[in-house]
């Protein structure tokens, strides 16, 4: 039977707008598919700006961060006198930001010269997306407190706008109209932002990265920036702050109850150490020993930190900020490591004379060969008789001999009594609170007598005794030899033990004063030490010690760990002689205990061994009262820091 004309008419329309329908959602999902496939792309093609700006930022971050640690040159700051190296926008030139004026070369920069240019990467570091562009690449010393110029079109430099220079209550845009906020500029040095302390300041910098990379519908651009931070603190912030290496393998229980940090690697294998605070470390944590540890071996436990606070990674703190040049390789003899803070200059140019410990003290105390002493203040000054001259040598006592088993033979020392430079400070014009110590003769063999025989030795030693009472205004003892601490310092007298507990560090009515002592290397002898008695043996006879506190900054050296040789540890970064344990003696400490350098003459290696020491119980605290104030003289960390920011245009 045939259809009619009609209904077959109607059945073809009808296919039709089917078709075109089919044909619309065709486009449609087509349509869509693009859409999501340009979004998609875009999306790929910003990240990846992103990761390529992100590669540029590590860049500007690396040289910034190298150019301000070999750059030596000081400028006052209100923070108590500090100096530090600061550096303005016009010494971080690179290959697309000519920032000008052009700098002078820098005092004291290794090589004294200004700063390289900092490079753009190569783009084969980028073979993802060979066709990116690059349109900004550039640092800017900041004013934490910038103001933002809000105005449409304003430039990069027109936004970091400086509000230091006048002040100004109305609106951005208006006080940027009447002067009162301008551009910084390239040539001035960044203002430093304060922490709780003075000496816990900041510097910042804002690197600046635009990337554009091609893709389907233009280009796609991210303007990527991180804030750079140079942040000063200072070392009697930590429990124990180390430059190089810390290990922990204490054989009897040691507890650290404040903050820990190492610019090296962190070893601890022993469940005898309990942190109660953070720990961090800037190289690797190893629960376990280090590789140069050879002493040590057989099974590992794990130490105790607290809850939900492990160690962590952290930035290094460099003192000063600086790296000193360790190979001596530009011919100076004033820069060789960390140890130069101690030493005394030598001739020519001094790049460390600002920081200098020996240019700080207001007294110079040098003793030669053959125990003559010479005095100087802090101008150079010879102090040759009067009151102070009088007072400071009527407190010495130059060669006394004692037997450091550790140190293999006998040490030359000269003992200095405390209380005699304490009671006579109304004497000393000069004082600031620093006094410096050197037995010049180091190294050179001298023939004296022990124990009424004839003995010859190369080894030399400051001893402070008698140091139970330092002055109210704090007192920095600063030696370029080994210092021994013999008896209890600054704790007023002998301080009670408080049934135990170790909490009374001090006896009534005395304040214990901020103090540091800084040298070679740092030997505790108790109050029972006895000079006699430290050539014979057995320990557990003649070397028996007595409970003994000590309240100061402790700043010193080690002997690394390597050659079959445990470095000691952190638990013996102090260094002991006698038998702490027969009489069930203990060690009570209250300070901080920083290790920057390893020692030039106290090079005796750790030995475990009995007829060396025998531990004491070690209580072991961290001065909480450094946070608020420090021991007189300047020492200094910083570390470099960077923050993330980021936006997109499109």
């Amino acid at each position: 039977m045939k259809q009619n004309s009609h209904s077959q008419g109607s059945t073809l329309l009808i296919t039709v707008a089917v078709v075109a329908t089919l044909l619309v959602l065709l486009g449609v999902a087509a349509e869509y598919s693009m859409h999501v496939s340009r979004v998609s792309q875009r999306s790929r093609k910003t990240a990846l700006a992103m990761e390529i700006a992100d590669g540029h930022l590590e860049t500007l971050f690396a040289n910034w961060r190298n150019i301000y640690r070999t750059t030596w040159t000081t400028t006052s700051n209100n923070s108590g006198g500090t100096d530090y190296s600061l550096l303005a926008t016009n010494y971080f030139y690179t290959d697309m930001y000519n920032p000008g004026p052009a700098p002078t070369p820098i005092p004291y920069m290794s090589p004294s010269a200004t700063p390289p240019v900092i490079p753009l990467p190569a783009k084969s570091n980028f073979p993802t997306e060979p066709n990116y562009t690059v349109s900004q690449y550039r640092i800017q010393a900041i004013d934490p407190m910038i103001q933002l110029d809000p105005r449409p079109g304003a430039t990069f430099e027109d936004a970091l706008m400086e509000s230091s220079y006048g002040s100004c209550t109305d609106t951005v845009t208006n006080c940027i109209n009447t002067g009162k906020l301008v551009p910084m500029s390239a040539s001035t040095l960044p203002p430093a932002a304060y922490g709780p302390n003075t000496w816990q300041y900041s510097f910042y910098y804002l690197a600046a990265v635009d990337v554009s990379v091609p893709s389907l519908e233009g280009n796609v651009t991210a303007k990527v920036r991180r804030v750079f931070e140079k942040k000063f603190d200072n070392p009697w912030s930590y429990a124990m702050f180390y430059a190089d290496d810390l290990e922990f393998q204490p054989t009897n229980s040691l507890t650290i109850n404040g903050p820990v940090q190492t610019n090296g690697s962190l070893y601890i294998g022993s469940s005898n150490f309990t942190a109660q605070s953070t720990v961090g470390y800037s190289g690797d944590y190893v629960n376990g020993y280090s590789p140069s540890d050879t002493y040590h071996s057989g099974s590992i436990t794990a130490p105790t930190f607290p809850s939900n606070l492990p160690p962590v990674q952290v930035s290094p703190y460099l003192p000063f900020g600086w790296n000193v040049n360790l190979n001596n390789a530009d011919g100076s003899t004033n820069n060789d490591s960390y140890h130069e803070i101690i030493e005394r200059p030598g001739a020519g140019t001094d790049a460390l004379s600002n920081i200098r410990l020996y240019n700080q003290a207001g007294y110079h105390v040098l003793i030669d060969n053959n125990n003559n002493i010479t005095i100087t203040d802090s101008t150079g000054a010879a102090i040759t008789n009067g009151n102070d001259y009088n007072t400071i040598t009527g407190a010495i006592t130059t060669n006394q001999v004692i037997n450091d088993v550790r140190e293999g033979g006998f040490v030359r020392l000269t003992t200095v009594d405390v209380s005699k430079i304490v009671s006579g400070l109304n004497k000393l014009p000069a004082w600031n609170g620093v006094i410096y110590f050197s037995d010049t003769s180091a190294g050179t063999s001298v023939t004296t007598t022990f124990g009424g025989a004839s003995v010859t030795t190369s080894k030399r030693g400051i001893r402070l005794k008698n140091g139970a009472t330092l002055p109210s205004g704090g007192m920095t003892v600063v030696a370029e030899n080994p210092v021994y601490i013999q008896g209890d310092y600054n704790t007023g007298g002998t301080p009670p033990s408080d049934s135990g507990n170790f909490t009374s560090p001090t006896v009534s009515g005395y304040t214990r004063a901020y103090a540091s002592v800084i040298g070679d290397a740092i030997n505790i002898l108790s109050g029972a030490w006895s000079d006699t008695n430290s050539n014979s043996t057995p320990i557990t006879q003649y070397k028996v010690a007595s409970s003994t506190t000590v309240n100061a900054a402790l700043v010193g050296g080690i002997v690394p760990s390597g050659s079959g040789n445990y470095s000691g540890g952190g638990e013996n970064f102090v260094r002991f002689l006698e038998d702490w344990s027969k009489n069930n003696a203990t060690f009570t400490y209250y300070g901080s205990m920083v290790e920057l350098w390893t020692s030039q003459q106290g090079i005796g290696t750790w030995n475990g061994a009995g007829n060396v020491y025998k531990a004491p119980g070690m209580h072991w605290y961290y001065e909480t009262r450094f946070g608020s104030g420090a021991p007189p003289g300047k020492l200094q960390i910083a570390a470099y820091l960077q923050q993330q920011r980021w936006y997109q245009v499109f």
